[in-house]
């Protein structure tokens, strides 16, 4: 009878688990998009680094990489402290439907490995900021082929991470 027990209690679990009404956990959005004032500091920062170099683990004008761009804009123009790399910045936010997607919101590329390895900030209209290691600080369409066959896709910075910065 106990071994029984043993070998129905975990089946019990998996079906109690499973009980309740049915959400899509990858869309769950507990973090709303950046206020429109926002968006518009951190694009219009950001803006003013277009042409500024690529530069491995760049965190200043004298040269960025992709996450430490996205790191130092938050900072800079919204007082937010996000985590400094890509993979940090990807746990620090919450997948976001293309449909819903706003201004300051996170874009993702699998470039090099199967893990987010790139980031840029989302502009609109099909825009995205950031730091290539091609050209440095650009704005580049999330259309073109390079990016398109890449993009893991959008996210928004977790609430926690904005109220706790300000």
């Amino acid at each position: 009878m106990r071994k029984f027990i043993l070998c129905i209690l975990p089946i019990l679990v998996v079906f109690a688990a499973c009980s309740g009404p049915v959400k899509d956990a990858k869309y769950d959005l507990p973090a709303r998009p950046l206020h429109g004032k926002d968006a518009k500091k951190l694009l219009t920062g950001a803006s003013k680094h277009i042409g500024e170099p690529y530069q491995y683990g760049g965190v200043s004008s004298k040269g960025w990489d992709c996450s430490g761009f996205v790191h130092g804009m938050f900072k800079r123009y919204l007082g937010v402290n996000l985590p400094r790399e890509t993979g940090g910045l990807y746990s620090a936010s919450v997948c976001v439907r293309a449909k819903n997607s706003r201004p300051g919101d996170l874009v993702f590329f699998r470039i090099e490995s199967g893990k987010p390895s790139h980031v840029g900030i989302y502009a609109g209209n099909n825009r995205f900021i950031h730091s290539s290691t091609s050209g440095g600080v650009m704005v580049s369409r999330l259309s073109e082929d390079y990016y398109r066959q890449r993009l893991i896709g959008y996210r928004r910075i977790r609430h926690g991470f904005l109220a706790n910065s300000r």
